[in-house]
């Protein structure tokens, strides 16, 4: 491996390791949310009537991944408190949440990690914790047709790798009208995948007709351009990408605008560099707390 692959093998190491401030923001809105959510269902006496489950469909290890601290760090307890947080993941945070959920689902695809999942689940074995070795969409489409929808109210958490969360899973989810959804918008792959210069094609094209639920992304992201060849001295056609950023933002929030009852205001995720990684979106299911939820996922503001 050349010097300069091994620099970029070690950054991109590095960031699926440290995650960065991105992973902070968007776990400490999502435990924002879930401790409202559960505090309404507690004191609420209409809401207490619902059983209550948190559900994150790729849940990982439930811990984000970072060199040990050191030995010097026990002189420093403010230093090793700080580093016990950052490493929560989503779902330690969850468990966390008091008042807790009724229930709990974690869904995992890699077995290893659904064995780590197991042994976080165990540090709170008062809580009704189920564990699903599956892929997350083939998951959550099973799930919404067991739901008890005249009982029972959901918190739903989409943070997949890449593109993965296909758009039958979350129209899927709306249909529940008991789910509330956060989802994580992979802005930067899905812009990667809109090639500028020529539709994309075979299973790129398939991929984002499964992200966006629709193939009328073509229409709104490409238009047709005529030039004239210097070579053959004709007139030549092709594709061209013609939105920005807030552009393909839009069609997103559009479509899920029309499965949700409410859609919050996306919350942008940058790297350290200043550029749009993702979007963390709220969607509100049911019609009668959508307001409710809606207020609060809005007044949640990043701390840093």
């Amino acid at each position: 491996m050349t010097r300069g692959g091994f620099l970029r093998e070690s950054r991109l190491t590095q960031q699926t390791i440290f995650g960065g401030l991105w992973t902070q923001q968007k776990l400490e809105v999502l435990s924002k949310y879930l401790s409202a959510y559960t505090k309404i269902f507690a004191k609420n006496t209409a809401a207490q009537f619902y059983t209550t489950s948190y559900v994150d469909a790729f849940a990982g290890t439930g811990v984000i991944r970072r060199p040990a601290l050191g030995g010097f760090a026990s002189f420093f307890p403010e230093l090793e408190r700080a580093e016990e947080k950052f490493r929560k993941g989503s779902v330690r945070r969850a468990l966390e949440v008091e008042p807790p959920f009724d229930k709990y689902l974690f869904i995992e695809k890699s077995a290893k990690k659904c064995k780590e999942l197991k042994a976080v689940a165990a540090e709170f074995p008062k809580k009704k914790v189920d564990i699903i070795n599956e892929d997350a969409n083939t998951a959550l489409l099973k799930w919404c047709l067991k739901l008890n929808t005249e009982r029972e109210r959901a918190v739903v958490f989409l943070d997949p790798f890449g593109a993965a969360v296909e758009w039958k899973v979350i129209s899927a989810l709306a249909k529940t009208r008991a789910v509330d959804l956060w989802i994580l918008f992979p802005y930067s792959a899905v812009n990667r995948m809109l090639i500028r210069n020529r539709k994309p094609q075979g299973a790129l094209a398939e991929r984002l007709t499964k992200v966006f639920g629709t193939p009328e992304w073509e229409k709104s992201f490409y238009s047709r351009r005529k030039f004239r060849s210097l070579l053959t001295e004709t007139h030549v056609e092709e594709d061209h990408k013609s939105v920005d950023h807030r552009d393909i933002i839009d069609f997103f929030m559009a479509r899920l605008r029309k499965e949700f009852a409410a859609v919050a205001d996306p919350k942008p995720l940058h790297n350290s560099r200043g550029s749009l990684l993702f979007l963390l979106i709220f969607a509100a299911g049911n019609e009668a707390s959508a307001k409710t939820g809606i207020r609060i996922a809005n007044s949640i503001k990043f701390d840093y």
